[in-house]
């Protein structure tokens, strides 16, 4: 007599670690060097952001996504804060203040001194941003449906796509700074930037809490719209011409 089929096994498959695994190579420690994975990393979120978001592990290492942040955005600013200060002590004595269309609505004194101060804040400004973007992201998934994952997963996704405009809002600066860019031209790059952004954020963001892409978009308009903000206002103060308003009638500022 033949003994009887044993019953199918109903136990769950074994638990695979490599499922859950980040694919971010920044969250990679064993992946090369730090500055090899931040390229790697920025390449993957314009490239391919679906697989850089793909996983989100728990609990989520702000730090490490802090870190891609102001490697990105502080080197290029560190350089420039050095040229400055180098060129103020090398500059035997004080020219003419340069005539700008913000004129019309700040006094030069003031706007300088702000401009400064806004340079300075730049490493403050860097964690604010990607604190209060994902905040913003979390709060707007949550009103539209509700958000399967925490809030720091909203931070990790809006702070990765934000790395390339970053840096490419760092770059801008030094070169605002150092030769000069054309007002119309800079916003025409910083709205390719934040587009940019955007289609990264949604990504990041459909993949993290499993969310219809198009309901992703509409929650990534509102840091769009913050990133914007900070980036259009800060260039404002230092761009020479914009195109809201008139241009200035002689090339330096007349007491």
């Amino acid at each position: 007599m033949s003994a009887p089929a044993a019953a199918p096994s109903s136990a769950p498959p074994p638990f695979d670690p490599d499922s859950m695994q980040s694919r971010v190579p920044t969250e990679l420690r064993m992946q090369g060097t730090w500055l090899r994975r931040c390229a790697r990393t920025l390449l993957g979120v314009v490239a391919s952001p679906q697989r850089v978001f793909l996983r989100c592990p728990e609990p989520i290492d702000h730090g490490t996504a802090l870190r891609f942040l102001a490697t990105l955005r502080l080197l290029p600013w560190l350089g420039l804060v050095a040229w400055l200060g180098v060129a103020f002590v090398l500059s035997p004595e004080r020219g003419g203040v340069t005539s700008r269309s913000i004129h019309v609505l700040l006094d030069p004194a003031m706007l300088e001194a702000l401009s400064v101060w806004l340079l300075v804040m730049v490493p403050v400004g860097m964690p604010l941003l990607y604190f209060v973007c994902g905040l913003v992201s979390h709060v707007a998934v949550g009103l539209t449906g509700g958000a399967s994952r925490s809030v720091g997963a909203s931070m990790r996704a809006v702070g990765y796509a934000m790395g390339p405009a970053l840096l490419g809002v760092a770059i801008l600066d030094v070169l605002i700074f150092t030769v000069g860019v054309d007002g119309q031209l800079f916003f025409l790059i910083a709205t390719g930037l934040v587009l940019a952004f955007l289609w990264s954020a949604s990504v990041g963001l459909a993949r993290t809490h499993q969310i219809h892409l198009l309901r992703a978009v509409l929650v990534a308009l509102l840091p769009t719209v913050i990133l914007f903000a900070a980036f259009a206002g800060r260039a404002a103060l230092q761009l020479e011409d914009l195109p809201f308003l008139p241009e200035p009638a002689s090339p330096y500022v007349v007491p």
